[in-house]
């Protein structure tokens, strides 16, 4: 799991660049969004899928895609209430959404974090196994 850290910390970052991107209003920025989409996308299915086979069993792999991606689909059902209350409440800017977008795309950097503390705890628990306890005499 610990090769899966480097993957999920540059995806993460790839999808904090494309949210901030994404809120300039600028055409030319708007060319690197979209460059960064399709990367991000990239990096976020074979991300995915790499780390399903690394942390579950090989025969829940599909299970597993599967309801990944049905919660993806229920969360971006999620754009309806935000174009509701971009052209509602806040009169057509979006800015606070994006604000808020940003922030919490940012959390996001709380999993790679923990799997790298997770990996490091578990490489310690093992090397504490596999040390031989010496005798009291």
């Amino acid at each position: 799991m610990q090769s899966a850290v480097l993957s999920l910390a540059i995806t993460v970052t790839l999808s904090v660049a494309f949210t901030v991107c994404a809120a300039i209003p600028v055409l030319e920025v708007q060319y690197l969004t979209f460059i960064l989409l399709t990367v991000n996308r990239a990096f976020l299915y074979g991300g995915l899928s790499a780390f399903i086979v690394i942390t579950f069993p090989l025969g829940h792999f599909g299970k597993t895609l599967g309801m990944t991606l049905a919660l993806a689909a229920v969360v971006s059902l999620l754009q309806y209430p935000c174009f509701i209350l971009v052209n509602g409440p806040l009169q057509g800017n979006p800015l606070y959404l994006n604000i808020a977008l940003i922030a919490l795309v940012t959390l996001s950097y709380v999993h790679p974090i923990n799997v790298y503390f997770y990996c490091r705890r578990e490489t310690r628990r093992r090397i504490l196994e596999a040390t031989p306890v010496p005798a009291q005499q």
